[in-house]
């Protein structure tokens, strides 16, 4: 019986180091793989919220009529050039929706050039204001939007520009609306793209015997912004 004990024992010992090993496979085996970077799991935002400011650059169109008091005559003040300006804003962001307010400051070049009989002019906006409201949807680091405010603009009428050049000025109200789209390319510098209509009230521009009578009318541009956020 002593003898069969001893040889248990024995056999015991001699598969310990292998059962070890097996266990030591085994714990290997099951093993979890590491979990990925924490930069692959957190989703990208993108927070429009704070002021901003920037400058601007673009193509501005006029469409308005001028009528002379001392003949009746009525001429097209209709014409397109550049423009640029600066503007600044804060936006606020609750979830994907964005709510701002932004003013802005622009002037424009020679827009209309008129060589018509009794009416050789040129007119331009050597200034242009507007305060608008935006409401747009932000998708991550790129906003759709919508402004919408009014404006104010100072019209410069260069009055036969062939003989005496008179340089007649008036002021001219009205109310803008656009659209556009601003893409965030870093989280200090965005671009932006974007359409504004602008529809002005006449003025009269008075001279010494008589006035002219008009404006830019309707005002249609199209612009591109570098906006630097703070």
């Amino acid at each position: 019986m002593h003898k069969l004990f001893l040889r248990l024992a024995l056999v015991s010992v001699a598969f310990l180091p292998a059962s070890s090993v097996l266990a030591a496979d085994l714990d290997v085996e099951i093993v979890p793989p590491p979990p990925p970077p924490v930069e692959e799991l957190r989703p990208a935002t993108y927070d429009w919220t704070g002021g901003y400011a920037g400058v601007l650059a673009g193509n501005s169109c006029e469409d308005g009529e001028f009528t002379y008091s001392a003949t009746g005559g009525k001429f097209l003040n209709a014409g397109c050039g550049l423009k640029g300006g600066v503007l600044a804003g804060y936006n606020l962001q609750i979830d994907e929706f964005v709510w701002g307010i932004e003013a802005n400051i622009e002037s424009t070049g020679t827009l209309t050039r008129n060589k018509q009989a009794g009416a050789d002019f040129k007119h331009s906006m050597p200034m242009i204001g507007r305060m608008n409201g935006r409401f747009g949807y932000a998708m991550d680091d790129t906003l759709l939007f919508m402004t919408a405010g009014g404006a104010y603009a100072k019209g410069l009428l260069n009055d036969n520009v062939s003989t005496t050049n008179t340089k007649l000025k008036a002021d001219h109200w009205g109310w803008s609306i656009g659209a556009g789209i601003e893409h965030a390319v870093t989280d200090q510098f965005r671009l932006r793209f974007d359409y504004l209509y602008t529809q002005f009230d006449d003025s009269k521009y008075k001279t010494a015997c008589c006035t002219i009578d008009g404006g830019p009318g309707d005002e249609h541009e199209v612009r591109m912004a570098a906006i630097f956020a703070f």
